[in-house]
């Protein structure tokens, strides 16, 4: 083994370490009971809301598209809320500083310890989509989205960054609740899921900056035979700039901890 490799052993196993805790902080959190007695219920029912209320505002075309929407919404929704877990842990514990001087940055640290939420989240909402389907009479749809799959799942992990961004602010503030639900709120406002693009302008340009709206817009595209490969980039690109921004967040963090002396700015 070369020297270069010695030396990079060491972070690799502890980044291998942080995911593994990762794991099991989620668990704690969420045990299976948890999963399965609430946020997978939930999760049907949300979408089945959405379809459901498609189908009611605006007919059976619009129920088909209300249903590959609602998908996406239970699916961001959950995923950027649940993961606002994985910093609120530290900050409750009075946990950070240890962070902080540790060799992992500590957004490397939070993204690892992410890891299981889009994950999870992916697989929920599979079953949502099986569940939901024949309930609504969209069986045939549901077959055809399965290629399609992989999108979702991407779609998780661009939400569960987008969620981990907005979480990192109640580091250092009391924004808990607010962060991470505004979020949610405008993913849900301004995603494409519910209401088609181009009605509302604004919404558009607010959309095209969040999680789920490319990805939504690649998924309606290849359904009707559209390219859809460079919507499919642009959820990507949305994704890695949250993950920026996350860094972003938290180095303003350990600066304000150096300078303050302590990491409780609430």
């Amino acid at each position: 083994m070369s020297s270069s490799s010695l030396s990079d052993a060491p972070l690799l196993w502890r980044l291998g370490e942080a995911v593994r805790f990762g794991w099991r902080e989620f668990l704690a959190m969420n045990p299976p009971g948890v999963l399965g007695g609430s946020v997978l219920p939930r999760v049907v029912l949300q979408t089945l809301f959405f379809t459901l209320l498609g189908g009611v505002v605006a007919g059976a075309r619009h129920q088909e598209f209300a249903y590959v929407g609602g998908l996406v919404l239970a699916l961001a929704m959950t995923n950027i809320l649940y993961v606002s877990q994985v910093p609120v842990a530290d900050k409750d514990s009075a946990t950070f500083w240890r962070l902080r001087t540790g060799r992992l940055h500590p957004t490397v640290l939070f993204v690892a310890r992410s890891l299981p939420y889009p994950l999870v989240g992916f697989g929920v909402i599979l079953v949502a989509a099986v569940v939901v389907a024949p309930v609504a009479g969209l069986g045939d749809l549901a077959l055809r989205l399965a290629p399609m799959a992989f999108v979702y799942l991407l779609i998780s992990f661009t939400a569960t960054a987008a969620g981990l961004a907005a979480a990192a602010f109640v580091v250092g503030r009391r924004a808990e609740t607010l962060a991470s639900n505004l979020m949610g709120y405008l993913v849900m406002l301004c995603s494409g899921a519910f209401l088609p693009p181009g009605r509302v302008p604004v919404l558009d340009v607010v959309g095209a900056f969040l999680p789920g709206r490319h990805g939504l817009a690649a998924v309606h595209s290849w359904l009707r035979g559209d390219p859809w490969l460079w919507q499919l980039a642009a959820e990507a690109v949305v994704g890695i700039g949250w993950l920026g921004a996350t860094a972003v967040v938290v180095a303003v963090q350990i600066r304000r901890a150096h300078r303050h002396g302590h990491d409780d700015f609430g």
